[in-house]
């Protein structure tokens, strides 16, 4: 606002030639209640002039570096031209004309003569135009927390197969375990024993392997054991001595020893050279049941038979069911289908029985379950399934010859891991079991088992081989085969037919018969006599 002369009267006269100053562009702040100033006369505009305009170019400068500020900070907060003090401050004036912006864009504030009309024109500072923002990017820690998330998540996918796959493996190592605890019962203290059978020359040589403290052998002399399975078929042919004619060993009557319409074989101890002549012509009795061992050879060579074929007079002597245990111990070669060649050797050899009478219960592999785990047998269950269904195809055409399947005592999911594909070519199963002591129960141990497999009749039910696996006496002896062949033991399983006597000395004194000692074969002869019978007994109670 330019300054008031010294003289403050003026002359009204005057006023049509009265011309302001020029404005400067910035606004000017009015007060209430002040005056215009008045135009100054002649006599003192020469005197006033260079003051005003010192005053003029003073004050603009001070305001032109303010609103040169603010048009700038205006420019950049709203996007527009400096317009000359058209700014967000300067709210009610009226914006500049298009002439205007264009003079003061096109002043040059280098090239302008102090000499002009006016106070100099202020430097204008061309307005930037306003960029579109760019997108925010993400904050490295967004993206950190990015990739951590990620290695989180694939880290627990990661760990988690790993549980699983853990998880499957205990699965698979303790159902192993459990189907290898062959050489003891799993719910109670009863132990049992495995035999493991070699022949040297012609002469058949046994040796034994215990467990939980109690021995067992079993001779190459016949060494039937038991197992419990489920099979569909149990019919067959005529048999031989131990069944009356039209009988096959399954149904009928016993030619032999029974009790309770249970038939009582014997597993003659041939490592004494003992024969089953000796059994029967000592008690007076004839067996029900012949037991045997044989090894098939390695490499899957023919197998001649001659383990067996050496007892083949006293079997038919005997007029026995005969049950061999033949035993794969070199491996499966020539027991697959692609390769049947021991197969079929077995089949010529059950042939040879056959054909003189007799009957045959094929123990093949028996106690898989055990011997898989002591190394006597190699492979595993599928090995074992693969050679049974050879040897079952090799004899299906004669009906003399029963499979018969007999695991060692163990649990419901071990025989049921081991039991054969096709059911129908298993036509008796059964259970090796050598108690503990005097207190087992023989129905506690069986019933379970008998009536997984053989409570409708489809099969029938046998104890291949059994003992005394403690230090027992005569008496203690004869008390276990009591329970295996009872009345209560008979109603309980109907289709229990038959129970096999491991007559052996090896370390424990399992016998029932013993050459020469009269004391024991006294008690066994009058045990016999109270309650058996000697012949004529239907099989089975069914």
């Amino acid at each position: 606002m330019p300054r008031r002369p010294a003289d403050d009267s003026f002359d009204d006269s005057d006023d049509d030639e009265y011309s302001p100053p020029p404005r400067s562009r910035s606004r000017s702040r009015s007060r209430k209640g002040r005056t215009p100033s008045p135009q100054p006369s002649e006599s003192e505009e020469g005197a006033s002039d260079e003051t005003t305009e010192t005053d003029e170019s003073d004050l603009e400068r001070g305001r032109g570096r303010r609103g040169g500020r603010e048009k700038e900070k205006s420019s950049r907060y709203y996007g527009r031209k400096d317009t000359g003090g058209w700014s967000r401050r300067g709210r009610g004036r009226d914006p500049p004309s298009e002439e205007d912006e264009e003079e003061l864009l096109s002043t040059d504030p280098e090239t302008t003569s102090e000499d002009d009309d006016g106070p100099p024109p202020r430097s204008r500072l061309r307005p930037r135009k306003r960029r579109s923002p760019l997108p925010p990017a993400d904050p490295p820690d967004a993206q950190d927390g990015s990739q951590r998330q990620l290695v989180l998540i694939l880290g627990g996918v990661f760990c988690l197969c790993l549980l699983v796959l853990g998880g499957f493996a205990i699965f698979k190592y303790y159902k192993s375990k459990t189907s290898d605890s062959g050489s003891a019962d799993s719910s109670s203290a009863g132990s049992t024993a495995t035999v493991t059978v070699t022949a040297s020359g012609q002469t058949p040589v046994a040796t034994a392997n215990t467990s939980g403290g109690a021995s067992k052998a079993s001779s190459a002399a016949g060494g039937s054991k038991t197992s419990s399975s489920a099979s569909p078929s149990g019919s067959g042919s005529s048999s031989s001595g131990s069944s009356s004619s039209g009988g096959d060993g399954l149904s009928g009557t016993f030619t032999g020893l029974s009790r309770n319409q249970i038939g009582i074989g014997f597993l003659p101890d041939g490592d004494n050279g003992q024969k089953m002549a000796d059994i029967t012509d000592g008690l007076s009795i004839k067996s029900s049941y012949y037991g045997w061992y044989a090894q098939l050879p390695a490499d899957g060579a023919d197998w001649d038979g001659s383990q067996l074929l050496n007892v083949m007079d006293d079997i038919k002597a005997c007029g026995c069911i005969f049950q061999p245990a033949v035993m794969p111990t070199k491996g499966w070669t020539g027991l697959t289908a692609d390769n049947n060649a021991q197969a079929l050797s077995i089949a010529t050899i059950m042939k040879k029985f056959t054909d003189e009478g007799i009957e045959v219960w094929l123990r093949f592999a028996h106690e898989v379950n055990w011997y898989q785990s002591d190394g006597t047998y190699q492979g595993d269950a599928d090995d074992f399934k693969a050679g049974w269904a050879a040897v079952a195809a090799a004899v299906a055409d004669n009906d003399m010859v029963k499979m018969f399947f007999t695991p060692n005592i163990a649990d419901l999911s071990t025989y049921q891991k081991f039991f054969p594909d096709d059911t129908s070519t298993v036509h008796i199963i059964g259970i090796d079991y050598y108690p503990k002591s005097s207190s087992e129960s023989f129905v506690d141990k069986m019933q379970d088992f008998y009536d997984a497999y053989c409570k409708d009749g489809t099969i029938k039910f046998a104890i291949g081989e059994t003992g005394t696996g403690w230090v027992a006496t005569i008496d203690e002896r004869l008390a276990w085969l009591a329970q295996g062949t009872a009345a209560e033991t008979a109603t309980a399983m109907p289709n229990y037919v038959g129970i096999s006597w491991f007559n052996y000395d090896k370390e424990e004194d399992f016998r029932l018969f013993i050459t020469g000692d009269d004391s024991v074969n006294s008690a066994t002869k009058d045990w016999i006599a109270d309650g058996c019978s000697e012949s004529g007994a239907t099989i089975g109670n069914a």
